[in-house]
């Protein structure tokens, strides 16, 4: 018997060591997040659901399988990126009007999300849902051009994008609520996957890298536009917000920023231009 066990035992600290969490493991998520998304922008438009899940599957199972891992939980804050993708790509979001596909993909991806953090037990303020950090009056007037810059980036973005308007009648009644979604839906929402879980998981394994890395990752959703120019900016507006989350320690001024900037694209820019 003791024997067996002997034999047993260095197969699971093989195994343990093979799971171990990494950067150069983390690194290789990201890498097949990527290439899911190049492959479903310019090979097979169809695939990304199947390869997103398969993905969302790996990362959980990684979770499960690596229990006595103290960084696990990168892996289920990671695993947020697939899930985004997945209800994105699958829900039927073409039978109902542009304004109400963001609740169908948000509504089960917020849930998905205070699930997670429930789970991982990381405190929301380490997330950045939290006030900035007001050290010095510097610190004030930065967060408030931080949170204005919206506007003129707003302006930019649709001059490139030329986005789908959220409103086709201009009523008080569906301005506020299109402008309602897009704060939830997509300022907050948007902010806490990307500023908050997905930026703290690279920063612990990256440092400042993960800004970077980041960044790259949430441009890479804009570039089935077919624009370069929205895709740069938003390349630029994602390394602008991380910076400032991780210097502040908030995503309070970013997602008033990014609420502007997709408010002035999908609701009132189309109306004034």
């Amino acid at each position: 018997m003791r024997n067996r066990i002997a034999k047993i035992t260095p197969f699971y600290r093989e195994l343990d060591t093979f799971l171990r969490i990494s950067p150069a493991k983390i690194v290789l998520y990201l890498s097949l997040i990527f290439a899911i998304e190049l492959h479903t922008i310019w090979i097979a438009p169809g695939s990304g659901t199947f390869y997103y899940g398969v993905l969302f599957i790996i990362l959980l199972h990684h979770y499960l399988l690596d229990a006595e891992d103290p960084n696990r939980d990168q892996l289920l804050l990671l695993s947020a990126i697939p899930l985004m993708r997945i209800l994105s790509m699958a829900m039927p979001v073409g039978l109902v009007s542009p304004l109400y596909r963001y609740p169908m993909v948000g509504i089960p991806v917020f849930t998905a999300i205070i699930l997670m953090v429930k789970q991982t037990q990381i405190s929301w303020k380490d997330l950045g849902v939290r006030l900035p950090e007001i050290k010095r009056s510097e610190n004030f007037w930065e967060s408030l051009l931080i949170a204005l810059s919206g506007i003129p980036l707003g302006i930019i973005g649709y001059y490139f994008g030329n986005p789908i308007s959220l409103v086709s009648t201009g009523t008080p009644a569906e301005v506020i609520t299109a402008a309602i979604i897009v704060l939830i839906f997509i300022g907050v929402l948007e902010e806490i996957v990307f500023r908050g879980l997905l930026l703290h998981t690279l920063i612990r394994s990256f440092g400042r890298m993960g800004i970077v890395l980041s960044s790259a990752i949430y441009l890479l959703l804009f570039a089935s536009s077919g624009s370069i120019g929205l895709v740069v900016l938003m390349g630029f507006v994602s390394l602008l917000y991380s910076w400032h989350a991780l210097e502040s320690r908030s995503i309070l001024a970013v997602t008033v920023s990014h609420s502007l900037m997709l408010g002035g694209m999908l609701i009132f820019y189309p109306l004034i231009f």
